[in-house]
């Protein structure tokens, strides 16, 4: 009996509490028992944005199937957008792509530059060097390099910001035993016989003649580039044109120099140290457009200067101008 009356209290506490959730306008709560708002009460339905575009009128088939001879051209952008209506220069029912922005499409290059270039290029050609110290004891020599260009065109595709990287090696001969000179050439280091300690000897000056110098570097330059007979770009290009640019820059690199002391008999003394320098130039180019690659050949010059210190004490600075021809393609 007494298990009896306590069910029967906690059902009607159930059906109690059940009702009293059950009240419109009573705030929902979270419990073991679901939440349900009754079918009388107002429900807010969503209001849509404004500009909605039509319904589509055409069925997903007529844009799948083959258009039948005489019939009338689906227009599946215009379906799909709202906005119909054919493009010219194109076929009925046929649109550029927006990723082809070189050719007839809509959209254009992107943003208000033009497209970037890429070259490979070589170089050689004569030496002259000048100036005091080792520059007064230097002949002409050659130097030969190469690169590679990166071209960030104009929306006109008629010039270009470059940034040029590469390397170059110039060899010179020196006036030798017809100008001999005193040096301070490298002693090599001795060691004791008895404790085997090897040490360090200082350098002697003696009368030299210097008979080569070789510099190879990593060069990098920045310019600008015109090109005179329109367009340059690959695959713009109408035709053969004329580019004029120049450029200022930087070297960095390893430079040695081959010696005779004058007080042994076949000597020789080599000094090697890295070295630094800068440099400007300009170019004038004749481009011929190959497909897919624009080839071009022609001149160019610089002047520049070399911080060195490979015969103290005379000075080892250099100047010098190259003059050289100039071969390469732009893809």
């Amino acid at each position: 009996m007494t298990i009896a009356r306590f069910l029967l209290t906690g059902c009607v506490l159930a059906v109690a509490a059940g009702s009293a959730l059950a009240q419109p306008g009573m705030p929902i709560r979270y419990g073991t028992v679901p939440s349900v708002r009754p079918i009388s009460a107002e429900e807010s339905l969503p209001v849509l944005p404004p500009g909605r575009p039509p319904a589509a009128t055409a069925r997903l088939d007529e844009l799948t199937t083959a258009m039948q001879p005489g019939a009338v051209p689906v227009d599946p952008v215009g379906t799909l957008t709202g906005a119909p209506g054919a493009v010219p220069g194109y076929a009925p029912g046929s649109y550029p792509s927006p990723y082809y922005v070189d050719g007839p499409g809509c959209c254009g290059p992107l943003g208000r530059d033009g497209r970037v270039g890429y070259e490979v290029h070589t170089y050689s050609g004569i030496n002259l060097p000048f100036g005091e110290g080792l520059a007064d004891r230097m002949n002409a020599g050659w130097t030969v390099g190469g690169g590679v260009r990166t071209l960030f065109f104009d929306p006109t595709h008629t010039q270009a910001w470059t940034i040029d990287l590469g390397v170059s090696y110039t060899h010179n001969w020196a006036a030798g035993t017809d100008d001999p000179v005193n040096l301070f050439l490298r002693t090599p280091a001795a060691q004791n016989q008895f404790t085997g300690v090897v040490t360090a000897q200082p350098d002697r000056l003696v009368f030299t003649a210097i008979r080569e110098v070789h510099r190879t570097s990593f060069n990098y330059a920045f310019g600008r580039d015109v090109w005179l007979w329109g367009s340059g770009n690959t695959g713009g290009m109408q035709g053969t044109n004329v580019r004029v640019g120049a450029w200022v820059g930087g070297r960095y690199g390893t430079a040695h120099v081959d010696q005779i002391p004058l007080n042994e008999v076949n000597g020789y003394s080599r000094r090697q140290n890295t070295f630094h320098g800068i440099y400007t130039g300009a170019h004038v180019t004749y481009e011929v457009p190959m497909g897919a690659w624009v080839g071009f050949g022609g001149v160019r010059a610089e002047y520049g200067h070399d911080w060195t210190n490979l015969t103290p004490p005379i000075q080892g600075n250099i100047h010098y101008v190259n003059i050289q021809l100039t071969l390469g393609v732009r893809y």
